[in-house]
């Protein structure tokens, strides 16, 4: 009799527990943190040319305002990840979300462009500790038939942000001041802040990796030496003597980071995957895709307010159709990545956006802008579920998160050097070749180059996709093995909901 009750007690708990009633209120905090992050990469720009004349500053100190936060956010979120591991996912969140109103605070008392560099520099930790929890959170309070709804609901609140960010910029520039584009931070914050610590579970690896310092010093440091070369190539040329210090910093910090990491015994980057084409036609594909477009839309919204003479609200409601491509484009994205395979899907996502943003250096009036953005966004949509899923596809379930964390740290550099690279490229235009007029006319005039740039950035990306990725599956592809699979002799496990989870 007592075995047979401790049978029944072991099937007892072998059963999977009930999921939490308030798991889509968890999915609502969750969203609204992500929505935030989302919200800052694009909600100053629209008010880039006010800021400009109140602080008096030129375009690469507007540079280091726009990349000071993604930059930032890029060169943290490996180490945020791993923080959020081992420390627990909800403490990083809340710990991320309450900075993050600490950088507001900062921007919204700034009185010159030092100051607002340091919020965005603050805001931009934040949100790199931010990210991979909310992420994490949800996989484990969803079951998994629920999973691919909870993902996909959170997935869309990127689009809301891209689409939200300019039309509140304009509104809040064109009826007060430019500092006020960050009110919008305060309320969402003390929200996921207060539900948050009501609602959200704790939850931790269970191994968790080691911290590591030292990696972590020298990956920021190469991505801060690239990005900082990039951007100060606009006033003192490409050949000088700091920006090419500034290269030659970065290279050597980056081969210091491959060195030590490849030598640590949980390493930050698994390098096997940068061995594998098809990561490498994915990840730069993304990244690069990320990178022109981010630095499409600096030059976008100051174009529509110094060329085509818009205010900021209406500049910011111009670009908001971009987000209704996006989602178009990735309604397309699975019939096309079935019929086409990673290959067709991404490359030709790529070339469509990169027409798109070329086509506007031709544009001069409204139709012809919204008909690029039509494109690009389309194009982006198109590219991105199926360059993601390329990604980790490569991995077992069990190592999506690192290929995850990998490939979203790539996008993230990848706004900060489109910005960078792209901004350089407009202020030497507007500053070598056109010493007359107002400062707004030149930028308009050298806006044609940004975009020429920005194209070209996109372009490579569908050239190397094209180059390393492959095209549609004849039979299905195997699934991927991982070492105890190898070793029981049991068969691959379907990687499906752990990827969808992990993109």
């Amino acid at each position: 009799m007592q075995d047979a009750t401790e049978s029944y007690g072991r099937q007892a708990s072998a059963l999977p527990s009930p999921p939490d009633p308030r798991r889509w209120w968890m999915l609502g905090v969750l969203s609204l943190a992500l929505f935030l992050i989302i919200l800052n990469n694009g909600l100053l720009n629209v008010a880039l040319p006010s800021l400009m004349r109140d602080l008096h500053a030129g375009i690469g100190t507007t540079q280091w305002i726009v990349d000071g936060y993604a930059l930032v956010f890029a060169a943290c979120l490996l180490t945020a990840g791993t923080l959020s591991d081992r420390y627990g996912r909800k403490r990083a969140t809340l710990l991320g979300a309450a900075l993050f109103g600490v950088g507001t605070l900062i921007a919204l008392a700034a009185r010159d462009a030092g100051q607002l560099i340091a919020a965005r520099t603050v805001m931009g930790v934040a949100a790199a500790l931010v990210m991979p929890g909310t992420l994490s959170i949800l996989v484990n309070v969803f079951p998994e038939a629920e999973r691919p709804r909870a993902i996909a609901v959170w997935g869309a609140t990127s689009a809301l942000g891209v689409a939200a960010g300019p039309v509140l910029g304009g509104a809040l520039v064109a009826h007060f001041w430019w500092g006020s584009v960050f009110l919008v931070n305060l309320l969402p914050v003390a929200v996921v802040l207060v539900a948050g610590a009501l609602l959200l579970p704790e939850s931790a690896a269970p191994v968790p990796r080691p911290a590591d310092p030292v990696g972590a010093v020298l990956g920021s440091a190469a991505m801060v030496g690239l990005v900082y070369g990039a951007i100060h190539a606009s006033g003192e040329g490409w050949t000088s003597a700091p920006v090419l210090g500034s290269f030659a910093a970065a290279l050597l910090a980056g081969a210091g980071f491959a060195g030590w990491e490849r030598r640590h015994p949980s390493p930050m980057v698994d390098f096997a995957l940068l061995r594998r084409p098809a990561f490498l036609g994915a990840g730069a594909g993304n990244m690069l895709l990320f990178s022109g477009m981010s630095g499409t839309l600096f030059v976008l919204t100051q174009f529509l307010q110094s060329g085509l003479g818009y205010s900021p609200l209406r500049a910011g409601l111009s670009v908001a159709p971009v987000a209704v491509a996006v989602g178009a484009g990735s309604a397309l994205s699975p019939w096309a990545a079935r019929r086409t395979g990673p290959r067709g899907a991404v490359a030709g996502g790529l070339a469509v956006s990169a027409l798109g943003i070329l086509s506007l250096a031709r544009a001069d009036n409204y139709p012809g802008v919204l008909l690029s953005l039509c494109l690009m966004g389309t194009g982006v949509g198109v590219a991105l579920a199926p360059a993601t899923d390329a990604v980790l596809a490569l991995v077992p379930p069990e190592r999506s998160g690192n290929a995850a964390a990998l490939n979203d740290t790539m996008q993230e550099l990848g706004n900060a050097l489109g910005v960078a690279v792209v901004g350089t490229v407009l202020a030497r235009e507007s500053g070598s070749h056109l010493t007359g007029g107002a400062p707004g006319d030149r930028v308009a005039a050298a806006a044609p180059a940004g975009f020429t740039a920005a194209a070209a950035i996109v372009a490579l990306g569908a050239v190397l996709s094209a180059v390393l990725l492959k095209g549609p599956a004849r039979e299905p592809a195997p699934a991927p093995v991982s070492a105890a699979d190898s070793e029981e002799g049991t068969p691959p496990r379907p990687p499906t909901a752990h990827r969808d989870a992990a993109a």
